[in-house]
C-alpha cells in the first residue's frame, strides 16, 4: 500500500481580451463577440458597458425576433484551446489533439441540433475558431461572458450559499469559488448570446461533450458549467488519448477504458497504464459551488493499490480525506478546483484483476465530505 501527496505543478494562465482583429472573418460573422477569460483572469469592472457586460441591444421588432426559437440538443464543449502537451514538455503544441479537435468540428458540425461552444485558452485558438464558426455556422459561440448586474446578483447568491452550505472558517478555499464565478458568468453569457441567435434548449433533454487538456481547467468547467446549465446529466468528458493530453497524473497513460458513472453524479473514470497496471480517477460530474466535495470509500484489500492524492493548484496545499481503512480506502472526489483528487493504481495486470479492481471501485460508496469547523474560543491563560 503506497500514498503520496502533492501539489500538481501551477497550471494558471493569463486571461486576456480577445480584439475583433484576431478573430477570422467566419467567426465575425457568426457573432464572435465575447472576451476570454482563462486562468488568472481578474474580474472585470461589473458596471462596464458593452457587450462585455451582457447589456446588448435588443433585437428589432419584427417577423425574425417573433420567429420560433430552434432548439439544439448537444453542446460540445472546448475548453481552454489550443491543445498542449504535458508541463514537463514546457506547454508545447499538441498538434495530433489539435487536428482532431477540427475533425470532431467538421464531424458533428452539419446536424443543426448540436451547437459550438469555445473557451479560448490565453493565447487564442484562431484555426479552431474558424473551423467551428466553418462548419457550425451561427450555432458556434466563442468565449461568451456575461457581467450583467443580473449576473452579479447571482454570484451573490452563490456565495452566500456557499457560507451556508460549506462553512465559513477555511472549510474552502477561494480559487473554488473563483473558478465557478467564471463559470457562471460564461454559462450565462452563453445562454444569453444562445437566445440573440434564434436558439434555446431544454435542460431535461440537451447533453454535453466537452474537450480540453487533462487538467483542473477541464474537469472544473465540464462539472460547474454543466450543472449551472441545469442539465441532468453529466457531461461527457472526452478522456480519450487522441482527444487528451492525460497531463493530471503521476506516471504515463497508455489508453482511456472507460467512464462510469455512480451516485451523485460521480464519474469513475477507468485508465491503462504503459506497463498494463489498471489505474482510475473519480470526478463531480454535476454539483454546485455551494454544495461539498464528495468522496469514494472503497471495499479492497489496500495492499492491492497505490494511491496518490494531488491538489490542482500548486499554491493551495493538498487538503484532502484520502487515508487507508483495514478493508479498503477513501479517495478524495476531484472537481479541479478544490484542493484534493485521488489516483488509484491497481497492483496487478490481466482481464481478471482488471474486473476485481473495476468491480471494487464502481462499488464505492459515494458521499458528502463534511468537514465544517467549529469556533474554537481564544482562552487567556
Amino acid at each position: 500500500m503506497t500514498i503520496r501527496s502533492a501539489n500538481v505543478r501551477g497550471q494558471s494562465r493569463r486571461s486576456f481580451v480577445k480584439s475583433a482583429a484576431t478573430v477570422a472573418a467566419g467567426a465575425a460573422a457568426a457573432g464572435v463577440t465575447g472576451a476570454a477569460r482563462g486562468e488568472g483572469a481578474s474580474p472585470p469592472n461589473a458596471l462596464a458597458a458593452g457587450t462585455s457586460s451582457g447589456r446588448r441591444a435588443q433585437p428589432a421588432a419584427g417577423k425574425k425576433a417573433a420567429a420560433k426559437k430552434k432548439e439544439i440538443e448537444r453542446i460540445f464543449l472546448f475548453i481552454h484551446p489550443p491543445s498542449t502537451l504535458s508541463y514537463r514538455e514546457l506547454l508545447k503544441p499538441n498538434p495530433t489533439v489539435e487536428e482532431n479537435f477540427k475533425k470532431v468540428v467538421a464531424e458533428k458540425g452539419p446536424d443543426e441540433k448540436n451547437f459550438a461552444c469555445i473557451l479560448q485558452g490565453g493565447k487564442g485558438d484562431k484555426p479552431l475558431v474558424e473551423a467551428a464558426c466553418r462548419h457550425f455556422g451561427d450555432r458556434c459561440i466563442v468565449d461568451p461572458n456575461d457581467n450583467s448586474d443580473e449576473t452579479l446578483i447571482l454570484l451573490a447568491r452563490d456565495l452566500e450559499r456557499t457560507f451556508r452550505g460549506r462553512g465559513n472558517h477555511g472549510e474552502w478555499n477561494h480559487y473554488e469559488l473563483w473558478s465557478s464565478n467564471n463559470a457562471r458568468r460564461w454559462t450565462e453569457g452563453f445562454k444569453k448570446r444562445l437566445a440573440e441567435k434564434g436558439y434555446t434548449y431544454d435542460p431535461k433533454r440537451a447533453s454535453m461533450e466537452t474537450f480540453g487538456n487533462w487538467t483542473g481547467c477541464h474537469h472544473k468547467y465540464s462539472n460547474f458549467m454543466a450543472r449551472y446549465l441545469e442539465l441532468s446529466a453529466p457531461a461527457v468528458i472526452h478522456a480519450e488519448t487522441h482527444l487528451s493530453t492525460l497531463k493530471g497524473f503521476p506516471m504515463a497513460v497508455k489508453e482511456f477504458v472507460e467512464c462510469i458513472p455512480l451516485d451523485r453524479h460521480v464519474l469513475l473514470l477507468m485508465f491503462r497504464r504503459e506497463d498494463g497496471w489498471p489505474m482510475a480517477q473519480y470526478w463531480d460530474g454535476l454539483r454546485a459551488i455551494w454544495e461539498p466535495p464528495h468522496t469514494a470509500t472503497v471495499t479492497m484489500n489496500p495492499r492491492r493499490v497505490e494511491i496518490f492524492t494531488f491538489s490542482t493548484n500548486a499554491l493551495i496545499p493538498v487538503s484532502g480525506e484520502t487515508r487507508t481503512l483495514p478493508d479498503g480506502f477513501i479517495a478524495d472526489v476531484g472537481d479541479g478546483c478544490h484542493a484534493a483528487y485521488t489516483t488509484i493504481v491497481g497492483r496487478g495486470k490481466g482481464p481478471a484483476f482488471y474486473k476485481e479492481f473495476r468491480t471494487a471501485l464502481a462499488g464505492a460508496t459515494i458521499g458528502p465530505r463534511h468537514n465544517r469547523r467549529t469556533v474554537m474560543w481564544a482562552i487567556e491563560v
